[in-house]
């Protein structure tokens, strides 16, 4: 699955380092969105040094860079949080810790290319241990409801690789279909190589989502 903060991360330029509160302890609160086994905690809350280490340490995993279509990070901790910490202060996205029923942190989940009526859907499970236990599929219901409940939005898409079928699963889970690839032109000249489409699109809207 493509992760848009990615694209911030690895554009960053230097920049002066600075402090960021730090939570002392995790509480999940009633408020934050739920479902199943996990809880979503808002950036908008201060994460614990813990959880950011954790969140550090998933984009700088070959294995996962590899799957979301980068490479593994290579700038200091310091900047990452600089860099995530500005991408939570834009009003077109919002971002949330995954907790596992103990709190624990799992990954992200955002909601970006945000308008009035839809938004675009992006989910990392870091703690690879997790993998294909529902973890996934729970955060992105909890994300789901949240997006067409408490924001009012119409739909939600997202863009995943062709050969992550895992990911294709767990989207098709909570609801998502496949949407046709627009079709790439053909160049004149291309010796008999055709560009092959590395991304598969999916969406749901609302109302598909209250009838699922």
């Amino acid at each position: 699955m493509t992760y848009s903060v990615y694209t911030a991360i690895l554009s960053a330029q230097t920049i002066v380092p600075w402090a960021l509160p730090y939570a002392k302890k995790v509480t999940l609160s009633n408020t934050w969105p739920r479902h199943g086994k996990v809880t979503l905690k808002p950036f908008t809350e201060a994460l614990t040094e813990t959880e950011w280490r954790r969140f550090y340490e998933c984009f700088r995993d070959p294995e996962i860079a590899e799957w979301n279509g980068s490479r593994p990070l290579k700038m200091p901790l310091w900047l990452f949080k600089r860099v995530v910490m500005g991408e939570v202060s834009r009003g077109d996205r919002l971002g949330f810790g995954i907790l596992d029923e103990k709190g624990e942190w799992l990954g992200t989940v955002e909601l970006y290319e945000m308008t009035r009526s839809e938004a675009t859907l992006g989910i990392l499970i870091g703690a690879k241990d997790r993998w294909g236990q529902g973890y996934g599929t729970d955060a992105v219901k909890a994300v789901l409801e949240y997006a067409f409940c408490t924001l009012g939005l119409q739909k939600v898409k997202l863009r995943t690789y062709k050969h992550n079928l895992r990911a294709q699963r767990a989207f098709e889970k909570a609801g998502f279909r496949h949407v046709p690839t627009p079709p790439v032109p053909t160049p004149r000249f291309n010796f008999g190589l055709a560009p092959k489409s590395e991304f598969v699109p999916m969406e749901i809207t609302r109302e598909e989502w209250e009838c699922f």
